[in-house]
């Protein structure tokens, strides 16, 4: 699935399913060819459920384990009529950040059921990142497991790559839109961590009037981290964003923009 151009084609009425040929097979075996009935699909562990389900499942003893996942509309099949699904909008912007190096999901499926323009379900099914945890669950782990010394070194090379990916994203033009810290993996391979990007149905491409994007983008990590940082190490993690030559005036002016944002639904333990 090198190329996602052909999802801008819109598919009007029935099946569209875009398989990576290697899990071809695989995926039909576990009951996943273009004629079986995703929207009934269940087998495996189910990590979420509702109108998003998420299932985790093995799609042969050999083969790596991946996450399906699933948008359902069966009752509100006019809410995405004649709109891009947002599992093909988030396969669309996994290639996005892939052209810009930033570490995201593979996709193996993506599948979309219509009738008359009307959507109905729509799943992607993606390889799991093996030796990775969500920021969250690992920051906690970090926190009870490393001496104080090891925590800065490891938490100062993430942050640095983090905000490295964060501006080459944004000066590409592309925007995550929901970059909570659960949204993010850390891959630990060794003494080497690397922040790997997901779950990403929202994101969007545009290249001008995009400053309120930015907000988004870095007050969805400040929500959590208003709960371990102060304001003064919030502002000077700015810079790392930024860049050491920016003026206090733009950094000023992107922290209280932040605050502003996060204002409107403050966080538990929200800075004055």
């Amino acid at each position: 699935m090198s190329s996602y151009e052909p999802l801008y084609r819109y598919i009007f009425h029935g099946t569209r399913l875009i398989t990576d040929p290697a899990y071809r097979k695989l995926l039909a075996d576990k009951g996943l060819s273009k004629h079986d009935n995703w929207h009934a699909f269940h087998n495996g562990q189910i990590i979420s459920k509702g109108t998003t389900t998420c299932i985790k499942t093995e799609l042969a003893p050999s083969a790596n384990t991946v996450y399906f996942k699933r948008y359902s509309y069966l009752k509100h099949k006019w809410r995405f009529f004649l709109r891009r699904s947002k599992a093909a909008t988030e396969l669309i912007n996994y290639q996005r950040l892939k052209s810009i190096n930033i570490p995201t999901l593979d996709v193996v499926a993506l599948y979309e059921q219509r009738t008359l323009g009307r959507l109905s379900t729509a799943c992607i099914v993606t390889k799991e990142i093996p030796d990775t945890q969500q920021l969250d669950h690992f920051y906690n782990q970090l926190m009870t497991t490393q001496s104080i010394e090891q925590r800065v070194i490891i938490l100062n090379g993430i942050k640095k790559q983090l905000f490295a990916q964060l501006r080459a994203a944004h000066a590409a033009g592309f925007f995550h839109l929901d970059l909570k810290w659960r949204n993010v993996l850390i891959q630990q391979l060794g003494d080497q961590y690397t922040p790997i990007w997901i779950d990403c149905p929202r994101g969007v491409q545009r290249r001008y009037a995009n400053y309120s994007l930015k907000v988004a983008d870095l007050s969805g990590l400040a929500r959590k981290a208003t709960s371990f940082f102060s304001p003064q190490q919030l502002y000077r993690m700015l810079y790392e964003y930024l860049g050491e030559t920016a003026s206090k005036q733009e950094a000023r002016r992107l922290f209280f923009a932040i605050r502003d944002h996060l204002a409107r639904r403050p966080p538990d333990d929200f800075f004055d």
